[in-house]
């Protein structure tokens, strides 16, 4: 399972609030070589100004980031019995659940319904789908009054794909399913 690259979108206005820190620096450094009224008038006026102007374009890009973060991730609330998702069903969310429990369920035709796991508080599911590229494989219910959080496709593959803590956690936690699932005489 490959991460999809999702390169910085303001990568762009961190660099010209760095460059106008530098030259903010320069003018300081002009100044404290070469100190006469000229210079003076260059750190304070110039040097200041492109201080603030630099201060502004950062704690912009910061609110910015935090704003896009927050819309990416949307409480739901599911009552019992509750579908989530159904097998066919676009990957569009990863859901970690908030309070209540959900079950996984597999419907094998010559079985019929198979609960795969049962998942509380802290649990994540949903995940699979999205970093195999395929539709839904199976359903999640609610068992009781459940809420999640739903993390927007884009917003869990570019966590996934720069954070290697989580890359690595859920990795391991596929292969623990994909064992349960070949116990359970389930194809994934």
């Amino acid at each position: 399972m490959n991460a999809e690259p999702f390169p910085y979108p303001r990568a762009r206005h961190l660099t010209i609030a760095g460059c106008l820190t530098l030259v903010t620096l320069a003018t300081a450094v002009i100044y404290a070589c070469h100190s006469n009224p000229f210079t003076m008038v260059l750190f304070l006026g110039l040097g200041s100004t492109l201080l603030a102007t630099a201060v502004i374009l950062f704690a912009w890009t910061v609110w910015k980031d935090l704003r896009a973060q927050l819309d990416g991730i949307a409480t739901k609330q599911f009552a019992p019995g509750d579908i989530i998702f159904r097998p066919g069903d676009p990957a569009d969310h990863v859901f970690v659940i908030t309070k209540g429990q959900v079950e996984a369920v597999y419907a094998d035709p010559a079985k019929g319904d198979v609960i795969l796991a049962r998942l509380g508080p802290e649990e994540y599911f949903g995940e699979t789908a999205i970093l195999s590229h395929q539709p839904r494989q199976i359903t999640a219910r609610a068992v009781d009054a459940v809420e999640v959080l739903a993390i927007a496709r884009a917003d869990f593959l570019r966590l996934y794909s720069t954070l290697p803590r989580l890359r690595y956690r859920l990795e391991a936690q596929q292969a623990h399913r994909t064992t349960l699932a070949r116990h359970a005489g389930l194809t994934t």
